[in-house]
Protein backbone atom coordinates (compact mmCIF):
# COMPACT_ATOMS: atom_id res chain seq x y z
CA UNK A 1 0.00 0.00 0.00
CA UNK A 2 1.33 3.42 -0.86
CA UNK A 3 1.87 6.30 1.54
CA UNK A 4 -0.01 9.55 0.55
CA UNK A 5 0.57 12.84 2.46
CA UNK A 6 -1.91 13.85 5.50
CA UNK A 7 -2.78 16.81 3.45
CA UNK A 8 -2.23 18.36 -0.15
CA UNK A 9 1.21 19.47 -0.95
CA UNK A 10 -0.44 23.13 -1.90
CA UNK A 11 -1.51 23.01 1.83
CA UNK A 12 -5.05 23.73 0.80
CA UNK A 13 -6.56 22.13 -2.36
CA UNK A 14 -8.10 24.21 -4.88
CA UNK A 15 -11.78 22.65 -4.54
CA UNK A 16 -11.17 23.59 -0.43
CA UNK A 17 -10.58 27.36 -1.57
CA UNK A 18 -13.42 26.86 -4.34
CA UNK A 19 -15.91 25.54 -1.03
CA UNK A 20 -15.01 28.65 1.37
CA UNK A 21 -15.16 31.37 -1.23
CA UNK A 22 -19.10 30.05 -2.39
CA UNK A 23 -19.70 29.47 1.13
CA UNK A 24 -17.77 32.49 2.75
CA UNK A 25 -19.04 35.70 0.74
CA UNK A 26 -17.03 38.25 2.24
CA UNK A 27 -13.53 37.15 1.32
CA UNK A 28 -11.96 39.51 -0.56
CA UNK A 29 -8.32 37.73 -0.85
CA UNK A 30 -6.32 35.16 -1.01
CA UNK A 31 -2.25 34.68 0.73
CA UNK A 32 -1.21 32.42 -1.96
CA UNK A 33 1.92 30.99 -0.35
CA UNK A 34 0.77 27.06 0.24
CA UNK A 35 3.12 24.65 -1.07
CA UNK A 36 6.30 26.67 -0.24
CA UNK A 37 8.90 26.83 -1.73
CA UNK A 38 6.84 26.15 -4.66
CA UNK A 39 5.05 28.56 -6.92
CA UNK A 40 2.49 26.22 -8.23
CA UNK A 41 -0.62 27.47 -5.08
CA UNK A 42 -0.09 31.34 -6.37
CA UNK A 43 -0.40 30.20 -10.50
CA UNK A 44 -3.44 28.05 -9.11
CA UNK A 45 -5.20 30.86 -7.56
CA UNK A 46 -4.52 33.02 -10.02
CA UNK A 47 -5.75 30.71 -12.63
CA UNK A 48 -9.05 29.61 -10.76
CA UNK A 49 -9.75 32.91 -8.67
CA UNK A 50 -8.55 35.47 -10.01
CA UNK A 51 -11.20 37.17 -11.35
CA UNK A 52 -12.86 36.70 -8.11
CA UNK A 53 -10.60 37.73 -4.77
CA UNK A 54 -7.16 39.64 -5.13
CA UNK A 55 -4.50 37.34 -5.06
CA UNK A 56 -1.31 37.84 -3.11
CA UNK A 57 1.89 36.13 -2.66
CA UNK A 58 4.02 37.59 -0.20
CA UNK A 59 7.19 36.06 -1.08
CA UNK A 60 8.93 38.25 -3.11
CA UNK A 61 11.91 36.11 -4.22
CA UNK A 62 9.38 33.42 -5.61
CA UNK A 63 6.95 35.45 -8.10
CA UNK A 64 6.18 39.15 -9.45
CA UNK A 65 3.17 39.16 -11.25
CA UNK A 66 4.28 41.87 -12.93
CA UNK A 67 7.31 41.21 -13.70
CA UNK A 68 6.18 37.86 -15.19
CA UNK A 69 3.66 39.92 -17.64
CA UNK A 70 6.33 41.88 -18.85
CA UNK A 71 8.44 39.16 -19.14
CA UNK A 72 6.03 37.00 -21.17
CA UNK A 73 5.82 40.52 -23.40
CA UNK A 74 9.84 40.56 -23.88
CA UNK A 75 9.83 43.81 -22.20
CA UNK A 76 13.03 42.47 -20.43
CA UNK A 77 14.73 45.75 -19.25
CA UNK A 78 11.11 46.96 -18.11
CA UNK A 79 11.56 43.98 -16.00
CA UNK A 80 14.85 44.25 -14.64
CA UNK A 81 14.12 47.88 -14.23
CA UNK A 82 11.06 46.66 -11.26
CA UNK A 83 13.83 44.02 -10.02
CA UNK A 84 16.30 46.35 -9.33
CA UNK A 85 14.23 48.72 -8.24
CA UNK A 86 13.33 46.62 -5.39
CA UNK A 87 16.74 45.89 -4.54
CA UNK A 88 16.97 48.26 -1.36
CA UNK A 89 14.03 47.22 0.33
CA UNK A 90 15.12 43.30 -0.25
CA UNK A 91 18.76 44.11 0.51
CA UNK A 92 17.26 45.56 4.00
CA UNK A 93 15.01 42.80 4.61
CA UNK A 94 17.72 40.31 4.03
CA UNK A 95 20.29 42.00 6.42
CA UNK A 96 17.58 41.78 9.27
CA UNK A 97 16.75 37.87 8.26
CA UNK A 98 19.29 36.60 11.32
CA UNK A 99 17.42 39.00 13.84
CA UNK A 100 14.00 38.57 12.77
CA UNK A 101 14.08 35.28 12.13
CA UNK A 102 15.98 33.67 14.80
CA UNK A 103 17.25 30.34 13.20
CA UNK A 104 14.46 28.42 11.32
CA UNK A 105 11.55 30.01 12.40
CA UNK A 106 9.35 32.82 9.96
CA UNK A 107 8.63 36.53 12.02
CA UNK A 108 4.78 36.40 10.80
CA UNK A 109 5.12 40.08 12.59
CA UNK A 110 7.43 40.86 10.67
CA UNK A 111 5.64 39.71 7.68
CA UNK A 112 2.56 41.37 8.80
CA UNK A 113 4.42 44.50 9.39
CA UNK A 114 5.81 44.49 5.61
CA UNK A 115 2.19 43.94 4.56
CA UNK A 116 0.83 47.36 6.48
CA UNK A 117 3.26 49.35 4.98
CA UNK A 118 1.96 48.88 1.68
CA UNK A 119 -1.57 49.28 3.24
CA UNK A 120 -2.71 45.77 4.66
CA UNK A 121 -4.66 45.92 7.89
CA UNK A 122 -1.95 45.09 10.40
CA UNK A 123 -2.68 44.10 13.97
CA UNK A 124 -2.23 41.65 16.63
CA UNK A 125 -1.69 38.22 15.57
CA UNK A 126 -2.23 35.16 17.91
CA UNK A 127 0.34 34.13 20.17
CA UNK A 128 3.10 32.69 20.68
CA UNK A 129 4.19 35.22 18.14
CA UNK A 130 8.46 36.59 17.86
CA UNK A 131 8.81 40.64 18.29
CA UNK A 132 9.82 43.16 16.04
CA UNK A 133 11.46 46.22 17.24
CA UNK A 134 11.39 49.97 15.90
CA UNK A 135 15.11 49.82 14.80
CA UNK A 136 13.87 46.89 12.48
CA UNK A 137 10.45 48.40 11.63
CA UNK A 138 12.65 51.45 10.78
CA UNK A 139 14.66 49.63 8.43
CA UNK A 140 12.59 47.83 6.26
CA UNK A 141 10.18 51.05 6.03
CA UNK A 142 13.20 52.64 4.91
CA UNK A 143 14.06 49.96 2.39
CA UNK A 144 10.90 51.06 0.64
CA UNK A 145 11.53 54.14 0.93
CA UNK A 146 14.44 53.83 -1.07
CA UNK A 147 13.00 50.88 -3.39
CA UNK A 148 10.07 54.03 -4.26
CA UNK A 149 7.33 52.49 -3.12
CA UNK A 150 5.63 55.05 -0.53
CA UNK A 151 4.95 52.97 2.69
CA UNK A 152 2.58 54.28 5.29
CA UNK A 153 3.85 56.74 7.40
CA UNK A 154 1.91 56.19 10.13
CA UNK A 155 3.15 55.47 13.44
CA UNK A 156 4.23 52.01 14.85
CA UNK A 157 1.65 51.57 17.09
CA UNK A 158 -1.52 51.88 14.76
CA UNK A 159 0.45 48.49 13.24
CA UNK A 160 -0.36 46.78 16.50
CA UNK A 161 -4.06 48.12 16.28
CA UNK A 162 -4.45 47.24 12.91
CA UNK A 163 -6.33 49.76 10.15
CA UNK A 164 -9.60 48.04 10.76
CA UNK A 165 -9.70 46.63 14.71
CA UNK A 166 -11.90 43.81 15.63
Amino acid sequence: MTSRPRIHPSDIPVRLIRRLLDDCPNIVAIKAEGGFPSIQSVVECHRHFGEEVVISMPIEGELIPRVFQLLRQGKYDDAAEIYWQLHPARKIKAGLAPALNGGAFINRQAWKFQGWLQGYNGGPLRMPTQRIHDAQMNALRKGRVDAGLAPSMDPFREFFIGRNPA
